[in-house]
C-alpha cells in the first residue's frame, strides 16, 4: 500500500501514482518535479495520485491543471487545501500551515507570490507547462 509514510521512507520529495505504479519520482525540490511531470507525463496525471512533499498554493494550481484526483503530502497550506478543494481533487496531508515560506523562511515563497491571482492556466503559462 502506497500511503503517506511510504513515500516520506523513501525520502521522495515528488511521485506521480496511476493505476498503483509509480509513473515518475523524484527527489528534487521545490516545483522542478512537478513542472517536469505537466511537461512530459501531463496526459497521465489526468485521474493520477501525486505524493509531493510541500504543497503550497502554486503547486496546488498546477496540480488541478493536470487533472490529478489525489493529492498526498506531508505538508500543505491553507490556501492550497481551498484551491485543491474547489477543484474537486481529495487530499491527504499530515500538517497544515498559514503559508509556505522562502528557504530562508522569513518571507512568503516566491512561487507563492508569483500565484497570487492566477488560475491554474495563468500559472501553467507563465512557467512553460
Amino acid at each position: 500500500m502506497m500511503d503517506l509514510k511510504y513515500f516520506i521512507d523513501k525520502k521522495l520529495a515528488f511521485a506521480l501514482i496511476k493505476g498503483g505504479k509509480v509513473i515518475y519520482k523524484s527527489k528534487k525540490q521545490r516545483l522542478a518535479p512537478l513542472i517536469f511531470c505537466l511537461k512530459k507525463h501531463k496526459a497521465q496525471m489526468r485521474g493520477a495520485t501525486v505524493f509531493d512533499k510541500v504543497v503550497g498554493r502554486a503547486a496546488a494550481l498546477l496540480l488541478i491543471y493536470g487533472g490529478v484526483k489525489k493529492v498526498m503530502t506531508p505538508l500543505i497550506s491553507r490556501g492550497a487545501l481551498i484551491v485543491l478543494a474547489r477543484g474537486g481533487a481529495e487530499i491527504e496531508y499530515k500538517k497544515i500551515v498559514k503559508r509556505i515560506l522562502n528557504a530562508a523562511g522569513e518571507g512568503l515563497c516566491p512561487m507563492e507570490k508569483m500565484s497570487r491571482k492566477k488560475s491554474p492556466k495563468e500559472l501553467a503559462k507563465i512557467l512553460g507547462c
